[in-house]
């Protein structure tokens, strides 16, 4: 939810607007409090149908920041990684990221989550940006999946030679 409230930083009263509206609380952020997936997901509805894909977009980068991941292990190792590691910030069944590495070592990321499909665009692309990716650049290309169907979208991971 903090991630959602950094991608307004233009407008700060629309984002807590939409989140506050889902019955969603700042003062629930702990480490030790889970809030429930469903509200989430219709304040990030609401950002999708307000204010647009581009803001989900930014939203979902954003996550990463606030997320707890391994300390230690590079980008790769974290997207390989990724199903582990949503677990870990997750209760209940929630979909799940199959990620596998190709024999030219492209990641390629299958999302089968509830999450809006740009969202988990923005997301994979915050992991490319983490300071796990140190020195390293990737390019991350979007894949959309059927209409209504589970798979929602696959992410291809490059890294880029410079």
């Amino acid at each position: 939810m903090r991630a959602t409230l950094d991608a307004f930083k233009l407008v700060p009263g629309l984002g807590r607007r939409i989140v506050e509206k889902h019955d969603l609380r700042i003062s629930d952020m702990r480490p030790d409090n889970f809030i429930r997936v469903q509200n989430w997901l219709n304040a990030l509805e609401d950002i999708q149908n307000v204010v647009g894909p581009a803001k989900l977009r930014d939203v979902g980068r954003n996550v990463v920041a606030a997320a707890d991941i391994p300390l230690g292990q590079d980008t790769e190792v974290i997207l390989m990684n990724l199903d582990d590691i949503y677990y870990h910030n997750h209760r209940g069944d929630v979909g799940h990221y199959l990620s596998t590495r190709l024999e030219d070592g492209t990641i390629e990321v299958r999302c089968e989550t509830p999450y809006p499909r740009n969202f988990e665009w923005g997301l994979i692309e915050g992991f490319c940006r983490h300071r796990a990716a140190e020195k390293k650049r990737y390019s991350v290309e979007y894949i959309d999946g059927p209409v209504k169907a589970a798979h929602t979208c696959t992410l291809v991971v490059r890294l880029l030679n410079l």
